[in-house]
């Protein structure tokens, strides 16, 4: 008992150790935790004649069995728990696992890996979460943009989508996969196909990353567009095929150029970037004025973003420093007004 109490204060120095660094947990440090994790994990019987929620520490799973542990009057006990006896499970995230599952990081994935091969045989029965940390390895794996961890990363969200239980992580799993399809047919430069999970990820429910990578892609195309137009069609604005044609590209390539800065403006490399391919297009289109602004938008804004910096040389060339009249001599007779001159007109990103 000396020894298990000895384990758990080390265990807690960690959880501190790690809350303080913000650093995720390695795979060794996760299968140390897991072997001395509160006992606060429930299992909950089929046959309810053999009672109540059951609070054990659930150590490892496998498609058959749970392995759990439970501190009993005669000293620890370990024991599997074939699956088909139980109705329901229930994992207690410890402060170091809620730290891995607070948002998706590329050094998390070995103990997210970790955490989801040892849970996910779990996954069919009600209350388990370890489809939860399937996600956040999903959307880890994402983030790496190796070709095998997109792969591995489909391979976890179709298990996802194919047994969880809970509609909410099914519906993200979707989202998820979708983003990931679509990383995929940009590696495989399927443009076609590219265009067509883009459109679907704009029209689908709720999904931050998959819009901010869509509405870049989509921008990036129509812009491309856009140029192609124009230089095929010089007089475009007396011609009434092609005006329409070429109005819909210019409009829909600022909604997506500006759409990060809009609606996600703390994602910073995101909303910057976007903010200076919209001053792009309004340089292309003959807009100074639009373009100035919206570059003086992204230097106020975003000031350390690369962005900024890349657009500082052509915002001082497009800067106009004030004229400096030389006052004359006051006239005696003439009283200085004392009222503050007009507020300046406020800019608006929509006029045209």
């Amino acid at each position: 008992m000396i020894a298990r109490f000895q384990l758990i204060l080390l265990f807690c120095a960690a959880i501190t150790c790690h809350a303080i660094s913000a650093k995720p947990a390695t795979p060794e440090e996760v299968q140390k935790f897991a072997q001395s994790r509160p006992e606060l994990d429930e299992i909950t019987w089929k046959d309810t004649s053999r009672g109540g929620p059951l609070a054990v520490r659930i150590i490892q799973s496998d498609a058959q069995a749970v392995t759990v542990e439970k501190t009993l009057a005669t000293g620890l006990t370990s024991r599997k728990v074939p699956l088909s006896d139980l109705s329901g499970i229930s994992f207690k995230f410890t402060p170091v696992e809620a730290l891995l599952h607070r948002k998706p990081q590329i050094e998390s994935i070995p103990a997210l890996r970790l955490l989801w091969q040892t849970r996910q045989s779990t996954i069919r029965l009600t209350g388990s979460n370890a489809g939860e940390s399937g996600l956040l390895l999903a959307q880890s794996l994402r983030l790496s943009g190796e070709e095998d961890a997109l792969q591995e990363a489909l391979k976890v969200l179709a298990l996802i989508r194919s047994q969880e239980q809970s509609e909410l992580r099914i519906e993200r799993a979707q989202a998820e996969q979708l983003t990931i399809e679509f990383l995929v047919s940009q590696k495989q430069a399927t443009v076609v196909e590219s265009d067509r999970l883009a459109w679907e990820i704009t029209a689908g429910p709720e999904n931050p990353e998959g819009m901010l990578l869509a509405t870049a892609f989509l921008g990036e195309r129509h812009f491309a567009d856009l140029k192609a137009t124009e230089t095929e069609h010089p007089r475009w604005m007396d011609d009434d095929e092609v005006r329409p044609v070429r109005q819909r590209l210019y409009h829909l390539t600022l909604d997506f150029f500006l759409y990060p800065s809009l609606f996600h403006g703390t994602r910073e490399a995101e909303a910057a970037q976007g903010l200076k391919r919209a001053a792009d297009v309004y340089q292309f289109t003959g807009s100074p004025e639009m373009m100035q602004a919206t570059l003086t938008d992204l230097a106020a804004l975003y000031p350390e973003s690369q962005a900024a910096k890349d657009a500082a040389a052509l915002l001082a060339q497009t800067t106009t420093p004030p004229v400096v009249e030389t006052a004359s001599p006051a006239d005696p007779l003439e009283t200085t007004p004392t009222t503050p001159p007009p507020p300046p007109e406020r800019y608006n990103i929509f006029d045209e």
